[in-house]
């Protein structure tokens, strides 16, 4: 299944774009969270991921539609 995925801040950068379609056999956030660590080299610690604007904690595996909105977030600085 395709699911586009936009992607902001310096995941952007990292990613040379600001979104793109990912083929996922599984599609859940956590095959997308290691998808995204093997072609991008991020480390958890580096992104955050919302679902149709409600982030998620990357603990959860949720199981991800075609309809979703994703977007991936470089971590929040700060406290």
């Amino acid at each position: 299944m395709s699911i586009k995925v936009i992607y902001f801040g310096k995941i952007a950068d990292v990613a040379k774009k600001s979104s793109e379609e990912i083929d996922l056999k599984e599609s859940s956030t956590s095959n997308l969270i290691a998808f995204l660590q093997e072609k991008y080299k991020l480390s958890l610690e580096d992104i955050k991921i919302a679902v149709n604007q409600n982030l998620i904690s990357k603990e959860d595996n949720l199981e991800l539609k075609e309809t979703d909105e994703i977007a991936i977030l470089s971590a929040f600085a700060g406290g």
